[in-house]
């Protein structure tokens, strides 16, 4: 176990009740959730990054080439410009901040409706509706980010 999943347990550990830790269903969907969201702030991050990068860096090339900055200073600066107009062809950091959110929007509705239900109508057989709908969540997600990679695949060459 790394530190990162050792650190993960324990915030999600912090946030269930002693009841709710007994509870392996919904362990099993508040780790879902919270990787969901890790994933999402991951994305976001560097959706962001990348965009303020290539807006600031095309600015700066512009700035440079009038203020007649060394030529290998304007060309890095320019490459770094190409380099991260390329990079957003390959990933796609944004659809996958949207995908995140929405699955851990749909895992949050799915853990608030069983955490609604009082401890006695938390039965088996509703733990292991809540465990079939955080899979199928996990399985539709997966499928719409293979489905996504392909269809980016497939444009690049018409591109």
């Amino acid at each position: 176990m790394t530190q990162a999943q050792r650190k993960q347990l324990i915030e999600i550990d912090s946030r269930l009740s002693e009841e709710e830790l007994g509870d392996r269903a919904l362990v099993h969907a508040m780790v879902q959730l919270d990787w969901y969201g890790s994933q999402m702030r991951r994305t976001r991050t560097k959706y962001v990054l990348s965009e303020a990068g290539a807006l600031f860096l095309a600015g700066a090339a512009t700035v440079l080439a009038a203020l007649s900055a060394p030529a290998w200073i304007t060309a890095t600066t320019a490459a770094l410009v190409a380099f991260l107009a390329g990079l957003r062809r390959i990933v796609s950091w944004h659809d996958d901040w949207v995908a995140a959110a929405e699955a851990r929007a749909k895992a949050a509705a799915e853990i608030a409706q069983y955490r609604l239900r009082g401890a006695a109508e938390r039965t088996p057989e509703r733990q292991r509706e809540l465990v079939a709908a955080i899979d199928a969540l996990v399985l539709d997600e997966t499928r719409m980010w293979g489905r996504r990679r392909r269809e980016k695949v497939r444009a690049e060459p018409a591109a």
